[in-house]
Order: C-alpha cells, then structure tokens, then sequence
C-alpha cells in the first residue's frame, strides 16, 4: 500500500474567491470540477496540496457533516517579508486578525483570516 499527494480541504461558500485569495500565496490551480461555477477547486504550492470544496456537495455525495464555522484549521506560510505578506493576504480579501508583531525565538508572526473565516499564520525569521 503507497499513499501519495497528501491534500488539504477547507470548507468554504466561494470556490472561486477562495482559489483567488490562495493564488497570492502563490498557489496555482490544478484541477477544478466542474470548470463554472465549481464546488471544488485544487491547488500546489511546492509539493502542499490545497483543496477548497463546497459543503453541500461533500454531504450529499460523501455523507460528511463539513464544519464551516470557527477556527476549524490553520494554514502557515513561512515569507521572508511578513509585513508585504500581511498587506498582500488583507487586500487579496483577507480579515485582519492580528498584525505582524514579534513573537519568541527571533520570528514575525501575524494572522489573517481568509475570505471564509479560516485563520491563516504568516511567519518571518527576523534573525
């Protein structure tokens, strides 16, 4: 038994708005079903698999119950210019969460929250 191309899925009410707040961060689409008005659209970033899905779909189809309020994941990226990233993520469609500030160990960290309510970290090493 092999298992390759690890993915994530986020719950979210916009395919589309979400794949575009992504693609600041450099994703780049992959696969998207079906190709207008998606319920579900998949995207890479070095080797990170990012899936944003519909949830009534996946209840329908799969009998999942999708969770689609609070805190439910976090994703991280790791910039060498957290405040660029901050500025990019908010414009993008992104909520200010917390701006970047320092934080232990000689790292910037601040939190934006994606177009769905999704918490997301962006972290620098300062030094």
């Amino acid at each position: 038994m092999e298992f390759t191309d690890p993915q994530v899925i986020l719950f979210v009410s916009d395919c589309e708005r979400a794949a575009n707040f992504y693609a600041v961060f450099g994703f780049r689409e992959t696969f998207r079903a079906p190709d207008v008005a998606p319920f579900k659209i998949e995207m890479t970033l070095g080797g990170f698999g990012l899936g944003v899905a519909l949830p009534q779909p996946a209840a329908e189809s799969h009998g999942l119950t999708p969770v689609t309020e609070g805190d439910r994941a976090c994703l991280t990226f790791w910039t060498d210019d957290v405040e660029a990233a901050f500025a990019a993520a908010t414009a993008a469609g992104g909520t200010p969460r917390s701006a970047p500030h320092p934080f232990r160990d000689g790292l910037s960290v601040a939190f934006v929250n994606d177009p769905d309510g999704h918490p997301v970290q962006l972290v620098q090493r300062t030094h």
